[in-house]
């Protein structure tokens, strides 16, 4: 009779067990899982509204309207040019043909459906290099949704079998309709959904495009992949799910093989204050758990220590889930931060190969994971070159998020003005205007002509730059100051030049070099940074930085860093290298 007992109370402790393992494995890793995808779904929503509205700001720098009202122009051009293309190879055409094929294009269109053309066709070209800038985008699109279908007006997909023409009529996919429909009807000024395509799960950010008299006439969307969420749950299941059956087998065992027949009873009582804890965990309520075995030996002691231990327990996971959580969410997004971030700044080097004229070399330092400088360099046409240095206000994800945008602008504005008195003015008008608290933005700005070696430079509140003439050694140039970017509206950015003669040497940076400060609060300062330029003024411009960085880091010590080092370092040759 004693045996039969003892027979099935192992068979119902086993299947408890099971039960337990199930709840535990359901509890916690759906849990756990559904909070993961919560936390990392925002990030991925911030950062893809971010995109869209990047996507809007460069639509806005248009006039829509001329677009809209010559629509059908803009599809006969592109049509006509699409049948030509697909009806000859290109590779063997010489360029008298092919000129004379888009003449016979252009002949009959008028003037001015030619430069609504021109428009649409420049914003398309961003449209199609803008997953080049922020490379976790899929895809990004312009429509104006109807109750019947989407009218696309520029379309990233160009590669794809089902491209689309300008303003041709598409049928809605999935959930899409609600959503554009609720953007385009001023309900929301922006939206975000996710929803799965061919396989593949895509978040989407939706803006407003508005015309020059604030009416909406279209949607910017902008498609982030986000199934790397999914894979990152089923992971978590299968991590929770394997220590769950660990822990089952373990206690099996030592069930069946080390407990014996005069201690069933306790470890019964043992038990059911076992089921207490658990369930106190389950509902994350800490009561005080009293377990009623006196037996006087080892069981009796390990009966109050669990007492004890429940008390500890609770305390410590209300604790460590408190600690987890924060710092998964902090990591997640400062992981994604710094990405994008990398992708934003140019890192190829050399980064010209064909422009013998020059060589330059970059690099930046964020305090934290991600900071607010940042520096660029760019084409603006085959004879000129365009160098930014910036320090945005502040720290962190903000400061990153404001640092992409103000390198947007910077670069889109010189490039077209081809002026940096005339571009900071610009930004700085723009930035004044869209009201952002307490954030602005230092910037060196300047336009290398390549042939002449005249440097257009305009400074914003940043720090002076440094250059170096051939056979000569590094020198400050104490250049005229702006008010920094986004403090006052309608300020006009000075202008000066500098004559950069073959072998000259220009140096910019931020003000996390000179400000860099040891244990006893002493800045490197700018003759440290000098004398540290100046020991290799003849070496390559990647090796010119290392040194630097060498040399802060042995000043500095085990001081923390407090604030982004960004340098650029550019040589120009002129023509004797071509």
């Amino acid at each position: 009779m004693s045996k039969k007992k003892m027979g099935s109370l192992s068979r119902k402790s086993i299947k408890r067990l099971a039960i337990l393992g199930i709840i535990l494995f359901i509890a916690t890793g759906f849990t756990g899982g559904i909070q993961l995808y919560l936390q990392n779904i925002k990030v991925y929503q911030e950062a893809a509204t971010s995109y869209a509205s990047m996507l809007t700001y460069q639509i806005g720098l248009i006039d829509i309207d001329e677009i809209l009202e010559n629509q059908n122009g803009i599809r006969a051009i592109q049509t006509s040019i699409n049948k030509y293309v697909g009806s000859v190879d290109l590779n063997t055409l010489d360029e008298e043909a092919l000129e004379s094929a888009y003449t016979k294009i252009w002949q009959n269109t008028s003037d001015e459906v030619k430069h609504a053309y021109e428009i649409w066709s420049s914003v398309g070209n961003f449209v199609l290099g803008f997953g080049n800038i922020c490379r976790d985008i899929k895809y990004a699109y312009v429509v104006i949704p109807t109750e019947k279908d989407l009218v696309y007006i520029w379309d990233s997909d160009v590669y794809s079998d089902t491209t689309t023409l300008p303003f041709e009529h598409v049928p809605y996919e999935g959930k899409e309709k609600e959503h554009l429909m609720s953007v385009m009807s001023g309900e929301k000024p922006e939206d975000f959904f996710t929803e799965i395509v061919k396989g593949e799960r895509f978040g989407t950010a939706l803006c407003q495009v508005v015309d020059k008299n604030q009416e909406i006439v279209a949607v910017a969307a902008i498609d982030i992949s986000i199934s790397s969420l999914t894979n990152a749950f089923l992971k978590l299941l299968l991590n929770v799910g394997v220590v769950v059956l660990l822990i089952m087998a373990f206690s099996i065992i030592i069930y069946h093989y080390v407990v014996r027949k005069q201690i069933i009873d306790p470890i019964v009582t043992l038990t059911t204050a076992a089921n207490g804890l658990v369930t106190n965990l389950r509902q994350e309520t800490a009561g005080k758990l009293e377990i009623d075995v006196h037996t006087g030996d080892e069981i009796d002691v390990l009966a109050r220590s669990f007492e004890e231990m429940d008390s500890k327990l609770m305390t410590y996971i209300e604790e460590n889930a408190a600690i987890t959580a924060e710092k998964e969410r902090i990591g997640t997004e400062l992981s994604l931060a710094t990405r994008i971030q990398k992708d934003m700044l140019p890192n190829m080097f050399p980064p010209f190969p064909d422009n013998k004229e020059i060589d330059l070399y970059a690099s930046m330092n964020p305090a934290k994971e991600v900071g607010g400088d940042f520096y660029d360099y760019f084409l603006i046409d085959e004879t000129h070159l365009g160098v930014v240095m910036a320090d945005v206000s502040g720290k962190g994800i903000p400061a990153a998020l404001f640092m992409m945008m103000c390198k947007i602008m910077v670069q889109n504005f010189t490039m077209a003005l081809h002026s940096p008195g005339l571009a900071l003015e610009k930004v700085n008008n723009q930035i004044c205007a869209q009201t952002i608290e307490e954030m602005f933005v230092t910037v060196w700005l300047g336009v290398l002509d390549l042939e002449t070696g005249v440097l257009t430079a305009a400074n914003g509140g940043h720090e002076y730059p440094i250059l170096k003439k051939p056979d000569g050694d590094f020198e400050l140039i104490k250049d005229k100051h702006g008010p920094v970017i986004g403090g006052i509206e309608g300020i006009k950015y000075k202008e000066y030049q500098l004559q950069l003669e073959p072998g000259s040497r220009l140096f910019v940076y931020t003000d996390g070099l000179p400000e860099a400060t040891d244990l006893n609060e002493k800045m490197f300062g700018l003759e440290r940074t000098l004398e540290a330029l100046n020991e290799v003024k003849d070496a390559t411009c990647r090796e010119v930085l290392d040194h630097v960085t060498e040399s802060v880091n042995a000043f500095v010590g085990e001081a923390p860093q407090f604030d982004d080092t960004t340098m650029l370092c550019l040589d120009y040759y002129g023509e004797d290298r071509m």
